[in-house]
């Protein structure tokens, strides 16, 4: 039986919950990817590897439909980007996961493959876990989770978005993601970045956004030419293995009680 709970009927949907007490929600993006990645490109990772996730650990776990559009705005000069405000995603999560939770599931995790969310998410965790306080919920990145390994595989100083380690990754899970002769070196060195963007990835710790449109003139960073299919293998799989993982430990938690 499938793992995605939009294929199911509202019968087989109802007796999910029992046999299958986790719920993942990927969470993606329509944006900018530099000059050889398509706007899809978060949406489709976050949903590859929930399903890689589901099928290891399956029947125990279903995976929602994607939400396909993030918090973009530090993209939006850039052509074909679609964004919400960090308000409406964070409603988005919250009211999601709350209609899972009014179905029966008790355990969520949300499973996002754009980092532009995060804040929203955080903050949709933290009201989650107060207003429903028998919800088990956790969440997560795709790379933060093999950040060791992205380290080891990188050459950039400066990377994140589209470079390299990101396209590595869309190499393997879907190959049409990746207009390989059209990938092009970004912003990789802190030398390659105005003053504010040098200023930015030179303290660790600080937030001080920047829009992508000053941070590279094509708007990825890092040299995406580097990446490879084997690269993408060992970070997509690795980080599979390690959220399927902490799921398996989810999955075994006593329930979170109400408090009174």
């Amino acid at each position: 039986m499938t793992h995605r709970l939009a294929d199911m009927t509202w019968p087989e949907a109802a007796a999910m919950p029992a046999s299958a007490p986790v719920a993942i929600v990927p969470l993606g993006a329509c944006e900018q990817h530099g000059n050889g990645m398509v706007l899809r490109t978060d949406t489709t990772r976050a949903e590859v590897v929930a399903d890689l996730v589901a099928e290891r650990l399956a029947p125990r776990v279903v995976v929602t439909p994607t939400i396909p559009i993030g918090v973009s705005e530090h993209h939006m000069g850039f052509p074909g980007t679609l964004t919400l405000s960090p308000l409406t995603l964070q409603q988005l999560v919250y009211e999601l996961v709350t209609s899972l939770h009014r179905h029966g599931w008790r355990k969520v995790y949300v499973l996002t493959g754009h980092g532009g969310n995060n804040a929203a998410v955080d903050v949709a965790v933290s009201r989650l876990r107060g207003d429903l306080g028998d919800l088990h919920i956790a969440w997560s990145g795709l790379t933060p989770v093999v950040s060791d390994i992205a380290a080891e595989l990188s050459s950039s100083r400066v990377r994140g978005h589209s470079c390299e380690i990101e396209t590595a990754q869309a190499m393997y899970v879907d190959p049409t993601l990746v207009r390989t002769d059209a990938l092009v070196r970004g912003s990789a060195q802190l030398t390659d970045l105005d003053p504010a963007g040098r200023l930015a990835r030179s303290h660790p710790g600080i937030q001080f956004p920047q829009g992508y449109d000053s941070l590279s003139a094509t708007g990825n960073l890092g040299d995406p030419t580097l990446a490879t299919t084997e690269a993408g293998e060992r970070l997509v799989l690795t980080a599979v293995e390690r959220i399927a993982a902490f799921l398996e430990g989810f999955i075994d938690l006593p329930d979170r009680l109400e408090k009174p």
